[in-house]
């Protein structure tokens, strides 16, 4: 899912079955993300990736995204 509010661009839930890793369908959904984002007049993309997701983080890191330092807050309602 990829959104944008007029500020940010996200990409969420980002995921690509085992059986289809490692063939580029990852890096053409989050490049077609970013076409569209781009399109759009977006001027930063953000996602979030859970820190012990080191094969996923890596994966990130080698489509030029990097570690923005900051701190994510949650709050489960239910």
């Amino acid at each position: 899912m990829v959104g944008y509010e007029g500020h940010r661009g996200w990409i969420n839930y980002l995921a690509v079955l085992p059986e289809y890793q490692k063939k580029g369908y990852g890096r053409k959904l989050v490049e077609k993300a970013v076409e569209e984002l781009t399109r759009l007049g977006c001027l930063k993309v953000n996602l979030q990736v859970r820190e012990t997701n080191l094969y996923v983080i890596g994966f990130y890191k080698h489509l030029g995204f990097k570690d923005d330092h900051v701190t994510s807050l949650g709050k489960r309602l239910k």
